[in-house]
């Protein structure tokens, strides 16, 4: 009887009844602590519309976002500490633009001339450990350097 049940299960995953696709077992590997919380009143006013966004997701418009426009509402930020965000004045990722580093909070974008001047934003997540290693591959003599200005306002 066992032998028997064992055919059946064999011939079935041989026909691929039982298969199961690589695409199934895909899991999207989620940054907890990637993540900008936003708010529509000064000094993170829980009492007062915020909605925190998970990254990594990049935001051409701010518009409809669980309901609300959040376009032009914004006047504090508290950043995940994974997260690093760039948040431009007009939509579309265009204007001018302030990069927000990991752990940064933002009491009062006012101090920067941004309060309620965001239209889009780019949530992106730092890379992990292992990701970050350099390859143990043959290297290159060339290398390129980024540098990003992230201005702190005194509270």
């Amino acid at each position: 009887m066992l032998l028997l049940k064992f055919l059946i299960v064999s011939g079935l995953i041989a026909i691929g009844v039982l298969s199961v696709e690589a695409t199934d077992l895909e899991m999207k590997v989620v940054d907890k602590n990637c993540w900008i919380e936003v708010f529509d009143d000064s000094k993170y006013d829980a009492k007062n519309p915020h909605l925190k966004l998970q990254g990594p997701k990049e935001y051409p418009t701010l518009k409809n976002i669980e309901g609300k426009d959040w376009n032009n509402e914004i006047e504090s930020v508290i950043v995940g500490p994974s997260a690093t965000v760039r948040a431009y004045k007009d939509r579309d990722f265009q204007g001018p633009e302030i990069a927000f580093a990991p752990g940064q909070r933002i009491p009062k974008l006012s101090k920067l001339d941004m309060s309620n001047e965001i239209e889009s934003m780019k949530i992106m997540c730092e890379k992990s450990d292992l990701q970050s290693q350099p390859s143990s591959g043959p290297s290159s003599s060339t290398s390129t350097t980024t540098t990003t200005t992230t201005i702190t306002p005194t509270q």
